[in-house]
């Protein structure tokens, strides 16, 4: 309150009541003067309002005592301009805010004669003036109250210090999210190039959110939705909204935001197409190929909140429903004609075309299963085009279906067929099986010799695991080279390079294979890293002095004193370098990023470097093969093909004083008591004579078979068999006695002197055949049993039994079990540091030191034992007793 008697006196937040207007000192004792005007301030908090919608608004008082009583009229008015209160402390009559806008006046003949905090008796509707400051988000809102005519007695009155604000306001609906909009067909809102093609009119989706719900407990909102659908005129760029308007939903209930309780929301829908209300839709048809963006709004009955983004920020979509037209194919590289055209290895270009103009891609799948997808261009006939190269000759085809933004694909796809040769042989190759007086490395008729360097020697044999090979060796000097005076491919094209390779030991320095000069540097280098000890295929970045170069390295360390065959193939293409060992992907693909070709000659066993040759091989190599062309899977599993050696074949078939002989004549079996060899007299009677009663079982295989007794019977072959390190493999035919004999029983064991490097046995607790495998020959040996699938069928104690073969891959470190020519799911990555010349084969025990055990009760057959790899083509052929697995 303030008082024009005391001008620079404050009345801070005065007690009980105050009077309005000139003080009656005629009929007032309190009047400190006849001429006394006071006015009352009050600063109310509005900041809680801002962003709500106000319905009403009342600043309530009470109206204590009045002059007389005839109702005479008060005005409020607001006398802030912004957020802060207008008043203070400090407030007094020489220090007061002016009026900024008058709002109402009210008048009443009530009486109350007493304050308290609820008997409010005079209200005046400030609605216009809360909005505004709840638009303006005010922190708060400061009234005046003043009479009416400060000059007259007649319109003193006295108020309570007890004014409020009275408010009763709404919140409109917050504008939708994005986030939580969707259609169907078509997914999550999507704006732009990458919008969705729909072949339906989809259903849009929409959360509407009120945050009213839950203001008082328990109380819940009525909502409802609003959808609206615009087009976009292709040629202005321009959205305009459809002619026929929006569509309202029918109301829903809100329930509680599982993230907020104090937010309702609801999730409305409506299809693409409607308009109108839910009560009385129309129904407009949706134009293809027209690009739609659809927005929504909220109501809760009080009003519209905002739409959701406007275009261009709006969701979209593309209404499609006719499917496009079968695709054409055409290739002047691989031509659909009756002619075969070259070939495996060698890429040709592939145009795809629709008379569609809505295509944007089309999906391709060839004969060998190769398939995927090429986008569409621009242009007429929305031509894609396909680079692929033919993996495999003979006559090959294409399917090809257009697919338009919808997604739908033609009806009737697009086919193609074309014969593809064989691919054209290498560009160069080098047995290396030269003769020790050659000069040079004799190639094919037509390849370049390989000028032979000092530190190079034919003829050599007895090499690692393949020691009937014929090779040429390398000793590491300066001289270790075999080079041509002329490149053999183009490094910046596709091309592929192939070797047999040998290292006595692993180098402690890099070392090429092969390489092809260019002026600083190679072209490419096959060879080995000593860093990581690994097989790569590398190329230098540039033909000079490079600062960095691209590779790819094998995915396992090398393996020293055996042989391993490598191929490396570059797919100009694809711009990939792939690395192949022993015919199988050694490490994914790598990328070249750069690419030069290299013109200089071929080196075998170094590479080109700024300052000469170097990385010069220690060690030996065999039938190095360029191509100019990729080399396909297929292939490079017949270049790098070896078969395996049968280094023993024991067919158990008959014995003499307890050996049982070794078919090309090497070391026998030798029979302990308790095995024997099983055979079938000549002269028993024929089992379709009537009369015969008692016919004999046949052999397992062949004309005889080893029995035992499951005690103390085996047979053994000693030591000597195998090379010190290598792939190898042991195979054997076998039937339990009984099903079910009650303990493990071995069919076949490798012994060294204090344990056992490989043992194949039926185990008693799993039912089923079973490998283990130590890393060395030592008692504490660290065996690993790995474990087969379930659906690993129980042995076969009829007829034939059961084949099973134990075969060892040295490259890649693996050993497999086979059962009749298959893989049996037992399979183990085995750390082998055995010397295998020292196993001896134990034939239905194991064998640990000088003790026995395990033995085996039934019959085994068909021993035989392999130097190489054993693979499961291989596999299937020794199970069969075809040949020697070759």
């Amino acid at each position: 309150m303030i008082s024009s008697h005391f001008p620079a006196a404050e009345f801070w937040k005065f007690s009980d009541h105050e009077g309005v207007g000139r003080c009656p000192a005629d009929i007032s004792a309190l009047c400190a003067s006849g001429d006394d005007r006071k006015r009352q301030f009050y600063s109310v908090p509005t900041g809680t309002l801002a962003g709500k919608d106000i319905i009403d608004a009342d600043f309530a008082i009470t109206l204590a005592n009045a002059y007389n009583g005839t109702a005479r009229s008060v005005v409020l008015s607001r006398v802030n301009s912004t957020g802060a209160a207008a008043i203070s402390s400090a407030t007094n009559w020489g220090n007061q805010p002016s009026v900024k806008k008058t709002i109402t006046s009210a008048s009443t003949t009530a009486r109350a004669g007493s304050c308290t905090s609820t008997n409010q008796n005079l209200r005046f509707n400030v609605t216009s003036a809360v909005q505004q400051a709840a638009d303006s988000s005010w922190a708060t809102t400061t009234f005046r109250l003043a009479s009416s005519d400060e000059s007259s007695y007649a319109y003193w009155n006295r108020f309570c210090g007890n004014g409020q604000l009275e408010v009763k306001y709404n919140r409109l609906p917050p504008q939708p999210s994005k986030a939580e909009m969707t259609i169907s067909p078509g997914g999550k809102c999507v704006t732009g190039s990458s919008r969705p093609y729909v072949d339906t009119p989809p259903t849009m989706s929409a959360v509407v959110r009120d945050y009213d719900h839950n203001d008082n407990a328990g109380l819940t909102e009525s909502l409802t939705a609003q959808f609206v659908l615009s087009r976009l005129d292709s040629a202005t760029g321009k959205w305009t909204q459809v002619t026929d308007g929006p569509f309202s939903t029918a109301p829903k209930t809100t329930y509680s935001d599982p993230a907020n309780s104090q937010t309702g929301m609801a999730k409305f829908s409506a299809k693409a197409g409607l308009a109108g209300t839910y009560s009385a839709p129309r129904t407009f048809t949706l134009q293809e190929n027209v690009v739609y963006a659809w927005q929504v709004r909220g109501s809760d009955g009080q009003g519209w909140g905002p739409w959701s983004s406007a275009p261009p920020q709006a969701c979209e979509f593309v209404y499609d429903r006719t499917k496009p037209a079968a695709p054409t194919v055409a290739s002047t590289d691989y031509p659909d004609d009756d002619a075969p055209h070259p070939g495996v290895g060698d890429y040709g270009t592939f145009t795809f075309n629709s008379v569609s103009t809505d295509v944007v891609s089309y999906r391709y799948e060839f004969q060998d299963g190769t398939n995927g997808t090429v986008p569409a261009q621009s242009g007429t006939g929305r031509p894609g085009t396909l680079r692929w190269a033919p993996t495999s000759s003979g006559t090959q085809t294409l399917t090809v279906t257009a697919v338009d933004a919808a997604g739908k694909s033609a009806e009737s796809p697009g086919g193609y067929s074309f014969v593809v040769t064989n691919g054209r042989a290498p560009a160069g190759a080098w047995k290396l099986d030269d003769p020790a007086t050659a000069t040079a490395a004799a190639g094919r008729t037509g390849d370049p010799s390989a000028a032979k360097g000092d530190g190079v020697a034919f003829g050599a044999t007895n090499l690692g695991d393949m020691k009937d090979k014929v090779v040429s060796s390398f000793d590491g000097s300066q001289g270790a080279h075999l080079s041509t005076s002329s490149s053999v491919v183009n490094t910046a094209k596709s091309f592929s390079v192939s070797a047999w390779a040998y290292l006595p030991e692993l180098p402690a320095r890099d070392m090429t294979l092969v390489s092809q000069d260019g002026t600083a540097e190679p072209g490419f280098a096959l060879g080995y890293d000593a860093t990581t000890q690994k097989w790569e295929f590398r190329f230098p970045g540039s033909g000079m002095d490079s600062l960095g170069e691209w590779r790819v390295l094998d995915n396992t360390k090398a393996v020293a004193n055996l042989w391993v065959h490598l191929a490396a193939v570059y797919d100009a293409d694809k711009r990939t370098m792939t690395l192949y060992k022993g015919g199988q992907l050694a490490a994914p693909p790598a990328l070249r990023r750069t690419s030069w070709n290299a013109t200089g000659g071929l080196q075998m066993g170094r590479s080109l470097a700024l300052a000469g040759y170097t990385d010069h091989l220690k060690g030996s190599l065999s039938a190095v093969q360029v191509y100019d062309r990729l080399l396909s899977q297929s292939e490079l599993a017949t270049v790098s093909e070896s078969d395996p050696d049968q280094v023993g074949y024991w067919p158990l078939d008959e014995a003499t004083s307890g050996v049982s002989p070794e078919a090309a004549g090497g070391e026998g079996l030798t029979l302990s008591t308790g095995a024997s060899i099983y055979q079938v007299d000549d002269v028993v009677c024929d089992e379709l004579d009537p009369t015969c009663t008692n016919v004999p079982a046949v052999p397992l295989w062949g004309d005889g078979h080893l029995q035992l007794d499951g005690t103390s019977g085996f047979a053994e072959r000693g030591p000597g068999l195998f090379a010190a390190q290598g792939s190898f493999a042991v195979a054997a035919r076998a039937r339990l006695a009984s099903a079910d004999p009650g303990k493990d029983q071995t069919v076949f064991s490798l012994a060294g002197v204090n344990g056992q490097a490989a043992v194949v046995r039926y185990s008693q607790t799993t039912k089923r055949w079973q490998l283990t495998v130590t890393d060395r020959d030592a008692d504490d040996a660290t065996a690993v049993t790995p474990a087969g699938p379930d659906s690993m069928p129980s042995p076969n104690t009829e007829n034939s039994g059961d084949h099973l073969t134990l075969a060892y891959d040295a490259v890649f470190g693996e050993v497999k079990l086979y059962v009749n020519g298959q893989l049996s799911g037992v399979q183990t990555l085995w750390p082998n540091t055995w010397d295998l010349s020292g196993v001896s084969i134990q034939v239905g025990r194991s064998l640990t030191g000088t003790i026995g055990g395990a033995y085996f009760s039934g019959a085994l057959d068909e021993l035989s034992a392999y130097q190489g790899v054993v693979d499961q083509y291989r596999a299937v052929r020794i199970a069969a007793g075809v040949g020697d697995a070759t």
